[in-house]
């Protein structure tokens, strides 16, 4: 509610012209921030700050959320776009929650011997104004996970309990958590080609899940008897033979984002067909997905047979046909989803007092 403005002392009634306005100058100290003039303000959230704010069950409902949007028409998005230089690269993707009001930007270097560094940008797609710029690699490892997880609460059986998961780096821990999420998994079965790795992971893991954690040590083993199939690695080569698939798996692809990498065979291509094969953006799958890019290159599948996942999100079609039918969700990475996050982290930050204000000047105050 606006505060009441005071009524002005008058000379007659005060005791002299230094207490004649006093109450109002009061009053317009204590609320200037409320009715008068403001500096535009930038919020700015660390890592730490983002991984308080929130957690993966919330991060995988959001994602469900902005799949949805896509789905419906409301969530515009621009694939990854990549710029190499001698000693690295800048990769840039953005896109828009236009039922939320917001749009926003991801851009991240990758450099050899330096690693990854990841930064959001939020805007209020209303006004223009710069909201925030968060720092966003646990922002992305949630949303990549979540991702994941999204697309398997769609698409997976209702009765899914034991899950295979390739891959035991940073990336595949936010997967694990995510797909728990998606399914009330009672078992896990870690496969890397390193056997110390999948112990430490198994390890490192086991009291962030509820599910039980199994080292396994061939490729057929992480994929029998499971529901659900995850893949994330760096793999140029798919990690196991799509004959071991048994009815009524979902498989989730997450870690081939590149044209040159590939997790998944043309048997599993060939099996999924007949069932239902979904992404997270046709436009940028056709970039850089190097599963579907190679499978459809070797005959084994068409781009017509590939659907996207917002619209199994919002309704138009059903994510599998049967319990039997073995199906496909390759996650590449949309901006949309990080938008569904940066915009809720912007949310709670302000409400919660958490993170600093940067002030600014120039187009970002006032547009020119």
């Amino acid at each position: 509610m606006k505060p009441t403005r005071p009524r002005s002392l008058s000379v007659d009634e005060g005791s002299g012209a230094d207490v004649v306005d006093c109450a109002l100058l009061k009053f317009y100290s204590i609320n200037l921030n409320r009715f008068g003039p403001k500096e535009a303000r930038v919020l700015y959230l660390g890592e730490e700050e983002v991984k308080g704010l929130i957690k993966m069950p919330e991060v995988v409902d959001l994602v469900g959320e902005a799949f949805r949007a896509q789905g419906a028409g409301l969530a515009p998005n621009q694939p990854r776009r990549r710029l190499h230089m001698p000693k690295g690269a800048l990769q840039v993707m953005y896109g828009g929650l236009s039922d939320q009001g917001y749009f926003g930007l991801k851009a991240y270097t990758t450099f050899p011997g330096i690693g990854v560094r990841f930064i959001f940008l939020l805007w209020n797609s209303e006004t223009s104004e710069l909201l925030a710029l968060m720092e966003a690699n646990i922002l992305g490892q949630l949303r990549t996970g979540a991702a994941s997880g999204a697309g398997a609460r769609l698409m997976a059986r209702e009765d899914a309990r034991v899950a295979g998961l390739f891959g035991t780096g940073t990336q595949a821990r936010s997967q694990l958590e995510a797909l728990c999420c998606a399914r009330p998994l009672e078992r896990v079965k870690v496969y890397s080609r390193s056997g110390e790795k999948r112990e430490k992971f198994v390890d490192r893991m086991k009291d962030r899940v509820p599910a039980e954690l199994v080292a396994v040590e061939t490729p057929a083993e992480a994929v029998k008897g499971c529901q659900i199939v995850c893949t994330m690695t760096t793999a140029r080569d798919p990690v196991f033979d799509g004959a071991d698939l048994e009815p009524g798996t979902t498989v989730v692809p997450a870690g081939s984002n590149r044209v040159t990498n590939r997790e998944v065979d043309d048997e599993t291509f060939r099996r999924a067909a007949k069932g239902r094969i979904a992404t997270d953006d046709l436009k940028g799958a056709k970039i850089e997905s190097g599963d579907l890019v190679r499978a459809v290159s070797a005959g084994a599948v068409t781009w017509g047979q590939v659907v996207e996942i917002g619209q199994i999100a919002a309704g138009s079609m059903p994510g599998r046909g049967s319990a039997d039918e073995i199906n496909m969700f390759l996650s590449q990475g949309v901006a949309i989803e990080d938008v569904a996050i940066g915009a809720e982290l912007y949310k709670r930050a302000r409400a919660q007092g958490v993170g600093q204000d940067l002030p600014v000047e120039g187009t970002f105050k006032k547009a020119t």
